[in-house]
């Protein structure tokens, strides 16, 4: 069976068995694979969807020679076939893809039938029943098992045909079975609407090649649907049904009045959730609605409640004096305020910039509430934010996944409203990293009578996942908060701090050049152009701040954009090589279409990896890697983790990193690229974010245009969330009649 994309009329072709698969990225497809032509083993380059030992195939492309591993058939296309040589076509059969056939079995049904023996299981597979020792029930199970490998072959191989393969096809796969193709070809943008990761775009083709009109009704509404989602990942709760419209519009390319009725039709059927608004009306996914919603019910709940028994006000200014104040550490009136407040309500909120004091009441209230005898738990949103709380609150701290239990196996946090967390006290850092979604969870295991307090700076970047919380919290003016703006002594002698606060106050930073530095912590360097800006940044981390008694592990670049001379994926490029080149005695494994791992690299956990208890934004080192399994083990701090061929690509090099991703975290120095080049990105809570993340020393490199375009630009992306509203009791925070008729 030959299937697949055409290949282009000037290809050359390969045909032959896969003898191994060197590397295969799921999401991506891309493959590295030793394939058996004859008497010649190839090395073959390109995208397959599930490669497996034993397959045979035919490739389409052309003879490379790359200048690190050689010649190879670098191909773009291919088509998988039948083995016809009685070899393969034993060694196919008792690959394990087909239940009740081992190699014992593959081998008589080869001997029996020869080279027919793929024609009888397609067209004749009661004959099976002829090879001896296959009675009526063994034949009827791998009857079944090879029409349903037959199907699922066809199944992934459309789905790579359409641009989907590796982990996303199977996904799809998983989700619709053998029906898949019948599903795809009546409903392709049930893909928009049911798996996470496939574009609108993707489903519109396959939805064209079927014959569905760009008019048709669904077409519209699965528009709609995806907007919304896509809203949702830009870290909106909602969007005005007149922004909806405007930007479906833009996707679908069709009339303006075709899309009302089909947004209505959406409403009937409880796809979308409508609000009226005084402003307007605000369109939701109805799970984000209920979200908002039973947020703000738990927030005011709490925020009309205080702690049986807490001390006064003025019992906990007396308590404080009677301690010393923490051995010396006198609180400012603002300071103890806050303490008084956070031991007295059930919700309080704790914000300031930087200087401003927020780690000694973390670290008052800690032993305050030790002493009153209350069970008090420390949580932040990333493993870096906790470990960093817990040694700057001397005492431990976990990420707020690990504090609500989450099960991978049933994919639900097992802390919740009926197995609540056992504390009486909850203190939550870096709160503006948290999101609606993980609030919500959050405060569903709260025990009865148990309080909760928010620490945070919300003038910083807000969550990366849907929500602004702490920002609505601190803006609703109806839950108490304690804004700290007092700088203390210490922290008026950074140049860090005072930028960050200049920011704060509608002023331009000081910029400090390199050159004329004294003792000054926070530098500029000028680049003209950006690949100059990346030649400092290297001879920075390499040179310069060595010079200084930094450490590489003290530093960490972070930039706003992935790509570019100055983004992530270029500066990791050049870092590596400069602080761990290739090495005779360093292993070292393909990740990606064109990057290494090598030991001794730099990482970063990407995304949230529960059975491997690592959480997306931890660092560690790759400490050893196994070329032939292609496992590769990281020490995060100290807990060992080892990687294998299906979970690499959730590792990142971590020598330079986003501002987003470098949010929760300090380190001793920070080189923060600020280039007009990454115009559209450059805002003011995106650099005040990056000078607070440098602990010692801040050194930017750019331009002053990009500096002071991020310094003047307040316009921050705007997040369509009503949770302010709902809190100060101008939007509703329990079910509502349906909006007024589009």
């Amino acid at each position: 069976m030959a299937d697949q994309r055409q290949p282009p009329e000037d290809a050359h072709a390969l045909e032959g068995c896969i003898e191994r698969v060197v590397f295969h990225a799921p999401e991506s497809g891309f493959s590295v694979m030793h394939l058996r032509c004859g008497t010649r083993k190839v090395t073959c380059v390109g995208s397959v969807a599930q490669p497996e030992s034993g397959e045979n195939l035919r490739v389409f492309g052309e003879w490379v020679t790359d200048a690190k591993y050689g010649r190879q058939f670098r191909f773009e296309s291919y088509q998988l076939i039948r083995p016809s040589s009685t070899e393969a076509l034993i060694s196919y059969l008792s690959s394990g893809k087909v239940e009740g056939i081992g190699k014992v079995y593959a081998k008589r049904l080869v001997e029996h039938f020869g080279e027919d023996t793929i024609r009888v299981l397609d067209e004749q597979p009661e004959r099976v029943r002829e090879v001896e020792g296959i009675g009526r029930k063994r034949a009827e199970t791998l009857t079944r098992a090879w029409k349903h490998e037959a199907r699922m072959r066809e199944v992934l191989l459309f789905l790579h045909e359409h641009g989907m393969g590796g982990a996303i096809g199977a996904r799809i796969a998983s989700t619709f079975g053998d029906r898949t193709i019948e599903v795809l070809e009546t409903d392709p943008y049930v893909l928009a609407r049911r798996i996470r990761g496939v574009g609108f775009a993707t489903a519109d083709r396959i939805a064209r090649s079927v014959g569905i009109d760009e008019r048709d009704p669904m077409r519209l509404q699965a528009g709609l649907v995806y907007c919304l989602h896509k809203a949702t990942d830009e870290g909106h709760l909602f969007l005005p049904a007149d922004l909806l419209l405007e930007v479906a519009e833009r996707l679908l390319h069709v009339e303006r009045e075709l899309l009302p009725p089909a947004l209505e039709q959406l409403e009937d059927a409880g796809e979308v959730a409508i609000e009226q608004a005084g402003w307007g009306r605000a369109v939701y996914l109805p799970e984000f609605l209920e979200n908002e919603r039973e947020v703000a019910r738990r927030v005011l709940e709490l925020a009309s409640e205080t702690v049986a028994g807490a001390p006064s006000a003025e019992q906990t200014r007396a308590w404080l004096a009677r301690r010393g104040e923490l051995a010396g550490v006198v609180l400012s009136r603002r300071q103890a305020e806050a303490v008084a407040g956070a031991l007295a309500e059930r919700l309080t909120v704790i914000t300031g910039g930087p200087g401003t004091g927020k780690t000694t009441i973390v670290r008052v209230v800690v032993n305050a509430c030790k002493a009153l005898g209350r069970d008090v738990k420390l949580a932040a949103p990333t493993g870096r934010a906790a470990k960093r709380m817990s040694e700057l609150a001397g005492a431990d701290a976990s990420t707020i996944h690990r504090l609500l239990a989450y099960d991978p196996f049933k994919g639900r946090f097992t802390k919740n409203e009926d197995e609540p967390i056992e504390a009486d006290t909850l203190v939550i850092d870096e709160s503006s990293m948290v999101d609606l979604p993980l609030v919500r969870d959050l405060l569903r295991a709260i025990p009865q009578d148990a309080q909760i307090i928010f620490i945070g700076d919300a003038n910083q970047l807000p969550s990366v996942g849907p929500g602004n919380f702490l920002r609505d919290l601190v803006a609703s003016g109806s839950v108490p908060v304690f804004e700290l703006t007092e700088i203390f002594r210490q922290a008026r002698e950074s140049l860090i701090v005072e930028n960050a606060h200049r920011l704060i106050h509608d002023e331009k930073p000081l910029l400090v050049p390199w050159r004329e530095a004294r003792d000054e912590n926070c530098l500029f360097i000028h680049a003209k152009e950006a690949e100059r800006g990346a030649d400092y940044v290297v001879r920075l981390a390499t040179t310069e701040l060595p010079k200084r008694g930094l450490r590489p592990d003290d530093v960490q670049v972070i930039t706003p954009m992935h790509r570019g001379p100055l983004g992530v994926a270029e500066l990791n490029r050049r870092l590596q090589a400069a602080l761990n080149p290739e090495s005779p005695r360093k292993a070292q494994v393909r990740h990606g279409a064109d990057a290494v791992l090598r030991e001794g690299d730099r990482v970063l956990q990407a995304v949230n990896n529960y059975d491997k208890d690592v959480f997306n934004g931890e660092i560690g080192r790759v400490a050893r890697i196994n070329v032939q399994d292609r496992v590769v083990s990281v020490i995060f701090d100290d807990l060992l983790v080892n990687y294998d061929q299906q979970d690499i690509n959730q590792l990142q090099l971590a020598y330079a990193m986003t501002i987003h991703k470098s949010q929760g975290s300090e380190y001793p120095c920070a080189i923060i690229v600020m280039h007009s080049t990454h115009y559209i990105m450059l805002r003011r809570n995106l650099l005040y974010t990056g000078l607070t993340r440098a602990q010692k020393l801040a050194v930017i490199v750019g331009n002053s245009a990009g500096v002071m375009r991020a310094a003047l630009n307040t316009e921050e992306q705007r997040r369509y969330t009503r949770l302010a509203e709902r809190l100060r009791g101008t939007a509703p925070i329990e079910g509502a009649q349906r909006a007024m008729e589009i």
